[in-house]
């Protein structure tokens, strides 16, 4: 009676994991798949299946899309609605479906979607990145390594990040580390808001320990499947600790530009560019910059081959004998999920 009753359950398990696959995919080519649709950014539709796994399917492949739970959809116009997608009859289209409206549309002005109705671990993702590097010659061991995970609902985004590049020889060690916390609300004809708490360090410029906080109103004048631009400003607080000077408060500005370009090739290739500018109110001439250049190579499943690019300036750094200056470039592999 006991076998019967565990064999019965084992059933029912299986069928309500078979029922979650609900949603349909129908490509150009005629070839269809039954799945569960998670989530579409920059030109590629990510979906989960029984048999094959995790897929990323190209966007401009797809005939038809029947989903059956809830998502947020972006437009080219930037407008988003809250709704699900139902076949339309006629290829490269379909039924969009919110409250007690529906539309048909050109599945080419769909830009992203956003799975709303599941579970907290389900709408978690994220990437982690990890390198290393040995010079003989001067007996250099550096360490990078940088790691997100971000958490998406209807209209916030959470997302908490850690960078590090730790570098040593018989002459020194150099330390330059960061991580923080990113609250970013989503709004209409695509604006947002950001505010952030984060720590920084970074020994060549002569922070020992940096805490800031800051508040942003930004702009997205690009969004599509290859593109994203946005564009951002605010006012920033922080609290500098240096050997030198001590603790001292600083207000600043912070103006900031960030782009992302996905290519489809193989293996793809994701580009993001940020450059952040902040001009002090407190520190009379003293303006601060950073600039993080990333490409990452998608190799095979989830793992990826990423290069890395950073330049960070201040025009009057807290030590004396700190540069004005530091770059560095980083190799690395990584995972994302």
């Amino acid at each position: 009676m006991k076998l019967i009753q565990l064999v019965a359950f084992l059933l029912l398990i299986s069928t309500v994991t078979k029922a979650s696959k609900s949603d349909t995919i129908t490509l150009f080519n005629g070839d269809k798949i039954t799945c569960e649709v998670k989530s579409l950014s920059k030109g590629k539709l990510y979906v989960k299946t029984d048999d094959m796994g995790k897929l990323y399917i190209k966007w401009v492949k797809i005939a038809h899309i029947e989903t059956k739970g809830g998502y947020e959809i972006t437009f080219k116009d930037h407008s988003s609605i809250y709704g699900s997608l139902s076949k339309s009859g006629k290829e490269g289209y379909a039924l969009v479906r919110f409250g007690i409206f529906q539309d048909i549309v050109p599945l080419e002005n769909i830009t992203s979607m956003v799975q709303i109705n599941s579970s907290f671990l389900k709408q978690l993702s994220g990437n982690f990145d990890a390198g290393y590097s040995y010079t003989n010659g001067n007996q250099t061991l550096q360490f990078n390594s940088t790691g997100e995970i971000r958490h998406r609902s209807k209209k916030i985004l959470n997302k908490i990040n850690y960078d590090a590049v730790i570098s040593d020889n018989p002459q020194a060690e150099s330390r330059k580390q960061s991580s923080g916390y990113t609250l970013q609300a989503f709004f209409k004809h695509s604006f947002f808001t950001i505010y952030n708490i984060s720590w920084e360090q970074n020994t060549e410029l002569g922070i020992e320990n940096r805490v800031l906080t800051n508040a942003r109103v930004g702009y997205s004048p690009i969004d599509n499947s290859t593109n994203r631009l946005d564009l951002s400003a605010g006012v920033l607080i922080n609290r500098e600790f240096s050997n030198e000077q001590g603790a001292t408060n600083n207000g600043e500005g912070i103006v900031a530009i960030t782009y992302n370009l996905f290519v489809f090739t193989k293996p793809d290739i994701d580009i993001t560019t940020t450059l952040i500018a902040y001009p002090s109110f407190t520190v009379k001439d003293r303006v601060r910059s950073d600039l993080n250049f990333q490409m990452r190579w998608k190799v095979f499943s989830n793992f990826t081959l990423n290069f890395k690019y950073y330049f960070n300036y201040d025009s009057d750094p807290p030590s004396i004998d700190a540069l004005q200056f530091d770059y560095g470039v980083n190799t690395s592999i990584g995972y994302s999920f």
